[in-house]
């Protein structure tokens, strides 16, 4: 159904990395089955994969592009009242706006890294 020419879209809202992630829910299913290949997890992995499941979501896209957080993620996402939102490959994140200030802030020199799997940024 297209309501305002806006194709009707549900979007996965989850908990990663300690803030809200949007994705597909086809990237949901496709993350469900490479999970499914560690047959004996970390209890690391194991954790992570509980704060996966138990934040999932499905969430509508309302006409104007909008979607509501539950207040469970609002809450496990710490999201206040000032939020950024910001496009990260193939996901959406949503971090509390002082802890993206401070992602900013610090220094990162992922530059071995990189050259060590042949990545070169094309800019």
């Amino acid at each position: 159904m297209i309501r305002s020419g806006v194709p009707e879209a549900i979007i996965v809202l989850t908990i990663y990395d300690k803030h809200v992630i949007g994705i597909t829910p086809e990237q949901w299913t496709l993350l469900e089955s490479e999970l499914e290949k560690v047959k004996t997890p970390s209890r690391a992995l194991q954790n992570t994969i509980r704060i996966l499941y138990s934040g999932y979501t499905e969430t509508p896209v309302g006409k104007q592009g909008r979607i509501a957080i539950p207040a469970h993620l609002r809450k496990s996402g710490k999201l206040d009242k000032d939020v950024v939102i910001l496009g990260a490959g193939r996901r959406f994140e949503i971090w509390p706006a002082d802890s993206y200030e401070r992602l900013l802030d610090e220094d990162y020199d992922v530059s071995g890294e990189l050259a060590e799997n042949n990545v070169s940024m094309p800019f």
